[in-house]
This record gives C-alpha cells, structure tokens and sequence, in this order.
C-alpha cells in the first residue's frame, strides 16, 4: 500500500497537472474573470456601445469558459490514475481507493497515510510525563510530531468514515461503501457539464450527438459554484487519503495583478496592427490551394 498511497499524495499535490494546483489556476482564473467583468461594466459607453475593442474582448471572454470547463472536465475524469492513460482527477483518485478500500483500514489511515502513532493514549501519557517532568512555571517545548492531537483526530475522523465508536474501533476498521457512494454521487452531478464540454468543445459533435447534451445556460455563478463543489470534495478526499486538502485555493498575487490597467491598452497609429491582420490574412488566403498529387 506503501506505493499506492504516494501516487494519491503524488497527483494531489506535487504533479504539474496535479489536484491542488489545478483548482488553483481555476480559482485564480475565476478571480481574475471577475476583474474583467467589472473592467466591462465600468467601462464609458457612446451610444449604447462600451468603449472596449470587442475583438480582443471576445477572444478573453470564449478562452475563459472553454478553460474553465475543461478544467472541470479534467478534475471529473473517470479514467484511472495508472499507466499510459492515468489522470489526475479527483474521480480517478477516488474510484482508486474504493478499489483497494479492503486495504484502507484504520491503521493504515492513521500509520501510513498520515505517518503518526496509531495508539494515541501512549502519546498523551508521555506529554503528561513531560509536563510533570518541568517546574511550575517553567516554559514548555513539546515536539509537535510527538504530540497525540493528530493521531487522535484520525482515529475521529475514521470512527465517522467506518461507522464506529472509539468504545467499538478496531484496527481492521474498513471505510464504508456508503462514503464513497456520496462522494461518486456528487462528482456525478458535475456531468452535465462534462457532457456539454465533450460535445461543445473537446470533440466537433454532431447535430444528432448534441441533442440534449448541451447545457442551456452555464453562467459565471454556475461557474463559481461548480468551482466550490470540486474544492469541497477534494478538501475532504485530500484530508482522508492524502493527509493534505486544498485549503484557500486562490493563489496569492506575487506582483500587482492590476498594473498598468489604468493606461490604455494600445496607443498609436493602427496601421501596423492591420498591416499585420493583411499579411496574415493573405498567407491564410492561400492555404486551400492544393492538388491532388499533393496528397
């Protein structure tokens, strides 16, 4: 089990595409597209039309929603975490350690996954020897890594997760299935918009293959919501396999996310920039020029 629960610990946290740092670049681009909302609505109207260029306006706004559910998407997926075609999702994580939950017992929650002291009332015994052991009065240093809160919150948290009491708790205690149940429960709900993102933009659906695939409305509140969803449930499958959790996902800005946004975007002669577009759009007017003895 030893190798198993590091590849959970690895994907969690420490892989690029990883859990934690995924639903941090989600949350930061959340954020941020909320800054851009609030740029729109501030921004000067003439005649009914903002003062903003809608072309690069458009070009934010659609990478936004296409990033934003893929992103879901990517957390959802149900394919393994192992081999050639192994993810790193939340679903894969979970569906991992249901297939090996006869292994998960309390002691290997506590020991192996959390690396603390299985019997915690050895470690209160020896925190209230070392108390004693010092004058009244005197300052005490307790080594954090030998006090007995962790392993007494494991023990908690797997009474509630196997259904047990610590008057009827063994070592052998196993998860039971109906915890994994309502995880699996609430990560499909979310595949309404796996659907949509399988349809709409990872793969050109057709008219057919669309039919009733496709979300009527998914709006920066759903997004926010959807985005809360993931991040409770990978709170809870970070704390319990993890021994880790996702916390405040939202990255802190190292530099002023908001410099320069008070000066205009471009100043100067347009020419250039349509000088560029022409250049391009004569070189794109020239690419459906082929033979077939080309092929």
């Amino acid at each position: 089990m030893d190798d198993r629960i590091a590849k959970w610990k690895h994907l969690f946290d420490e892989d690029d595409n990883g859990i934690s740092k995924s639903l941090s670049k989600l949350a930061w681009d959340l954020t941020a597209f909320t800054s851009l909302v609030e740029i729109v609505r501030r921004a000067s109207t003439v005649d009914g039309e903002k003062q903003l260029n809608s072309m690069l306006l458009e070009m934010l706004v659609s990478g936004f929603w296409v990033n934003m559910m893929q992103g879901v998407r990517r957390l959802v997926d149900r394919e393994t975490i192992h081999g050639a075609r192994g993810v790193c999702s939340i679903a894969g994580l979970v569906a991992d350690v249901r297939s090996v939950r006869s292994k998960v017992s309390r002691r290997v929650f506590v020991e192996s996954i959390a690396g603390v002291d299985y019997n915690y009332a050895v470690l209160e015994a020896e925190e209230l020897r070392f108390m004693l052991g010092h004058a009244p009065g005197q300052p005490i240093a307790f080594a954090r890594d030998a006090a007995p809160e962790p392993s007494i919150r494991r023990h908690q948290l797997f009474d509630w997760l196997s259904g047990t009491t610590p008057g009827t708790s063994r070592p052998d205690d196993l998860i039971r299935e109906e915890v994994f149940d309502k995880l699996e429960a609430r990560l499909t709900a979310l595949d309404r918009i796996v659907d949509h993102v399988n349809v709409e933009i990872a793969h050109a659906a057709t008219e057919f293959s669309r039919s009733g695939r496709m979300l009527e409305r998914w709006n920066l509140t759903d997004a926010k919501n959807t985005l809360k969803e993931l991040v409770q449930i990978a709170e809870l499958v970070g704390e319990w396999f993890c021994y880790s959790g996702v916390g405040s996902v939202l990255p802190t800005p190292q530099f002023d996310q908001f410099a320069h946004l008070d000066k205009p975007f471009f100043v100067g002669d347009t020419l250039p920039l349509q000088q560029a577009w022409d250049t391009m759009g004569e070189e794109i007017a020239t690419w459906h020029h082929i033979d077939a003895e080309d092929l």
